[in-house]
């Protein structure tokens, strides 16, 4: 539980402060691999001091003697399978949209490593695959901070509600030894009427803290191939020495507000 109570503060932190999101991916010569979003929250670390304090003063409560000085540190790693398991009455009743998105979810580990004296905060979603095609309509860098509490309110999680942090794209791969391709295609944010003059006074607030947080964060790729890459269709490309891993870096707010336009194919020697 102490782990998830940090995951929440995490993401709270992130809608009002920067941070880089690096999607990582390594295909195998047979075509298998991992795949996985890595969160630097090491900006993020200032603005955690409240729930590190609030976490001492509980634990102070409980045990008087406890040095409270001392520095914490985390190095946790679970499954959104474990994480959704006492969530299921919960997530029976969101749409079978979500639900979809949840099953999916499942296959995914978690680490998370919390340094406070060193000012350490990481956060990485991963997973393997035995073919590139499973991983079709994979979740989007700002989907995957969401997952930390997919349903929101509706789970008592962190409080947010399951919109404020919205799937804007839907991403293909494709992969056949000689190619490959990574095809992102936006999706228009459908609004809904009749909302309360409260609730929107909320949800533009909190569209204005994410439209902050998009300009101040970067999205990094880091793709690692079995064979040297001839040619990539993007200019901003950088290749490692070996040139079998390519690095691309973007502001998230490109991301958010163009995804489609980051669509690339590479050509392997």
């Amino acid at each position: 539980m102490r782990t998830i109570k940090f995951l929440c503060a995490l993401l709270i932190s992130v809608t009002v402060t920067s941070c880089t999101i690096t999607e990582k991916m390594i295909i195998n010569d047979n075509g298998s691999g991992k795949f996985a979003y890595d969160i630097d929250g090491t900006k993020m670390m200032s603005m955690m001091g409240s729930a590190f304090k609030g976490d001492e003063k509980e634990q102070t409560k409980k045990n008087k003697k406890k040095d409270t000085t001392r520095k914490k540190v985390i190095d946790s790693t679970f499954t959104f399978k474990e994480m959704f398991a006492n969530k299921q009455d919960s997530i029976s009743k969101l749409s079978p949209e979500e639900q979809a998105k949840i099953k999916k979810m499942e296959r995914f580990s978690v680490r998370m490593i919390i340094d406070e004296e060193k000012g350490i905060m990481n956060y990485s979603m991963f997973t393997d695959f035995n073919s590139i095609s499973e991983l079709q309509d994979v979740m989007s860098p700002v989907e995957s901070m969401k997952s930390i509490s997919p349903t929101g309110q509706q789970s008592g999680g962190m409080g947010m509600a399951p919109d404020a942090l919205e799937d804007n794209s839907s991403t293909s791969f494709f992969y056949d030894g000689k190619t490959f391709k990574k095809t992102i295609t936006k999706i228009e944010k459908k609004k809904e009427a009749n909302k309360e003059v409260s609730e929107e006074d909320d949800a533009n607030k909190m569209e204005e803290s994410l439209e902050m947080f998009y300009d101040q964060s970067n999205f990094k790729i880091v793709y690692q191939f079995p064979k040297a890459v001839k040619k990539i269709s993007i200019e901003n490309a950088l290749y490692s020495e070996d040139r079998k891993t390519i690095t691309i870096e973007y502001p998230l707010k490109d991301y958010m507000e163009n995804p489609d336009k980051l669509n690339f194919e590479v050509i392997f020697e």
